[in-house]
């Protein structure tokens, strides 16, 4: 540090003029040559450069100031710089030294007329006395750093035990390990952020590889968001009350919530996918928690809980087999709680271990009980067709039902016996079974309209259509698909129940009628007896659009024998196929074989010879 004497050199002059005007009485020097000599004096007196940073104006009030202003003035100035300069001074504090005193004169007894004059010697006088010698400084920092013993925290090493009292030095080793505020700096918030980001990427790449429908992808990537979000909601829940000190809070998060959802509104593959999205995410809500018993372990029972739900869960038809698959998650949850608990060295028998696995056992339960809650939910949002779903509209109790059994109780004995057939014919090819099922309960559902026009439905052998051209027979029986769609959609049916109603005639030809004008009118176009379709673009509808007609047409044969079947499911399936309407679907022809000899077998079965019995009354067989 060097000190420089400035403001003594400025102390001298000060007091040798205050001399001079004792010997004699102060004149007034108005003169230039005057003020110049007197400049002149201070500069062979070598004071430096006083005379470039004091102002004319400063140097003529002092020569004009009388004998007691001017020991006012100089008692002042060298008192006030004396203490200033008595305290460290560096470039970096030296202003506010100079401000300071400034302050001090103003507030003191000295004439007002002069303080202005005082300001300037002072602000002029004040000058640092510390200056940093950077050679030393660095050889300085380099011998301090020489001489610091290193202190290391190893791996794995044990800082604080549970139950143990902290001390200082304690405190200080989990600060330094950034454990007391884990506030995340923004790039890793940022880091996090884009992680999330590439997962979503995956999944958009992987369901675009699946090759499926524009709408069906971006519904599928909707649902996807819309569960993740949920269950991030969940995780903020979770982590708000576990910061509001209720301790072990973290292990009640329903971390097969988001798994099970996904299974049951998309499938298995999608929910794998939804346990790693909610793993990584679960990481990065946690990060900053500085309540939570061990981040990585709870990550750790979040994935394992979410794997248990989707391996777990089965047969999702029946409600109660959801929550009974509930139970075993839980179940598994307390198993995965214990084993942590014990890799984290925590004490099994404890108050704070006995809540870790109660709430283990809740979050199980609570992920299955959600999922019941909010199904329903994101059903009705995107129109999705889940199994559940299914089984209610397949209740002989609902109101379109029981509409087709009062209105048209031959139709509806038509669609139970088309479903039976094209259930046995889908599970035998992996279709939907269930989905064709409940499409052959309401794929007629337009004839309810008008019963009488439909064969099934005409008692005592009166036939409307006798009283009706062909043309107008037509256009009753064409209509019933476009009515039966509208029906369904006016009641807020799924968009694949529907589809089934309008589709399942596909673009076939209403051969009777056509026929029957062909006769009359040779120059029909056999395009006008179409139905509207268009071709089945599933195998369920493709499935439902043969059974359809081999039911029909087995029942309206007399005496059916298994040749007569045979022969009849034969003619249908193949004029199907040269007519190409499956060629909108992705069925084989090895399916269509498979259903084929399905289709024969289950009729057989139904329309197989009974045995004669005799009659007792008057001894001869029926």
């Amino acid at each position: 540090m060097k000190y420089v004497p400035k403001q003594q050199a400025l102390r001298k002059k000060l007091k040798k003029k205050a001399d001079e005007n004792n010997a004699a009485a102060p004149k007034k020097i108005t003169d230039a040559s005057k003020l110049a000599s007197f400049k002149s004096k201070l500069v062979g007196d070598h004071a430096g450069n006083i005379t470039e940073n004091v102002s004319d104006a400063t140097f003529i009030n002092l020569l004009n100031a009388s004998q007691t202003d001017l020991k006012a003035i100089q008692d002042q100035v060298i008192t006030e710089v004396e203490e200033t300069m008595e305290s460290r001074i560096r470039e970096t504090n030296l202003n506010t030294k100079k401000v300071q005193a400034r302050d001090d004169i103003e507030l003191s007894q000295m004439p007002s007329r002069y303080k202005t004059t005082a300001k300037s010697l002072v602000t002029n006088a004040i000058i640092p006395n510390e200056t940093v010698d950077a050679e030393q400084t660095k050889a300085r920092k380099k011998e301090a750093a020489e001489n610091v013993v290193p202190e290391k925290i190893l791996q794995g090493q044990v800082i604080v035990q549970e139950g143990q009292i902290i001390d200082r030095e304690t405190y200080r080793q989990l600060d330094l390990l950034n454990l007391i505020n884990q506030k995340m700096p923004i790039k890793q918030y940022a880091g996090y952020a884009f992680l999330i980001l590439a997962l979503f990427l995956l999944l958009y790449f992987y369901t675009k590889k699946r090759k499926y429908p524009p709408k069906k992808r971006q519904q599928t990537m909707l649902i996807f968001t819309s569960v993740y979000v949920t269950t991030l909601v969940f995780l903020l829940v979770i982590r708000f009350l576990e910061s509001a000190n209720l301790m072990n809070i973290a292990f009640i998060f329903p971390a097969a919530f988001m798994p099970i959802i996904l299974k049951i509104l998309l499938n298995e593959r999608y929910a794998f996918f939804g346990v790693i999205v909610v793993g990584v995410t679960s990481l990065f809500i946690f990060e900053s928690d500085t309540t939570s018993i061990m981040n990585v372990l709870m990550v750790a029972f979040i994935l394992l809980s979410g794997l248990t739900g989707v391996v777990a869960l089965k047969d999702y038809s029946r409600r109660i087999m959801i929550f009974q698959t509930g139970l075993i998650v839980g179940a598994m949850n307390v198993i995965y709680a214990i084993l942590l608990l014990a890799i984290n060295n925590s004490i099994l028998f404890s108050l704070n271990a006995l809540q870790v696995i109660f709430y283990a056992f809740i979050g199980g339960i609570g992920s299955f009980m959600l999922g019941l809650a909010l199904i329903p939910l994101f059903e009705t949002m995107f129109g999705l067709l889940t199994t559940s779903r299914l089984i209610e509209l397949a209740n002989p109790n609902h109101p379109l039902l029981k509409k087709i059994l009062m209105k048209a109780p031959g139709t509806y004995h038509h669609s139970m016996m088309v479903a039976n057939l094209a259930e046995s014919c889908a599970d035998e090819i992996g279709a939907n079974s269930l989905l064709v099922r409940v499409g052959c309960f309401y794929h007629d559902i337009g004839k309810t309209l008008r019963p009488p026009f439909f064969v099934e439905n005409q008692l005592h052998g009166i036939n409307p259509h006798d009283r009706l051209t062909p043309k107008q027979s037509r256009d009753i029986i064409l209509a019933h698909t476009k009515d039966g769609a509208d029906i369904l959609k006016e009641n807020h049916m799924p968009q694949p129940i529907i589809d089934i109603a309008r589709m399942h005639h596909g673009t076939t030809v209403l051969k009777y009628f056509y026929f029957k004008e062909k006769e009359a009118n040779p120059e029909i176009l056999e395009s006008e007896f179409r139905y509207s379709g268009p071709k089945p673009p599933t195998k369920e509808i493709a499935i439902i659009n043969i059974a359809d007609s081999v039911e029909a047409a087995v029942r309206s044969c007399e005496m059916p024998t298994k040749e007569k079947i045979s022969t009849i499911i034969d003619g249908i399936i193949r004029e199907r196929i040269l007519d190409g309407q499956f060629t909108e679907c992705d069925i084989s022809l090895k399916e269509i074989e498979i259903i084929r000899e399905t289709l024969k077998r289950t009729l057989n079965g139904i329309y197989h010879q009974r045995i004669q019995y005799p009659d007792d009354s008057k001894g001869e067989t029926k």
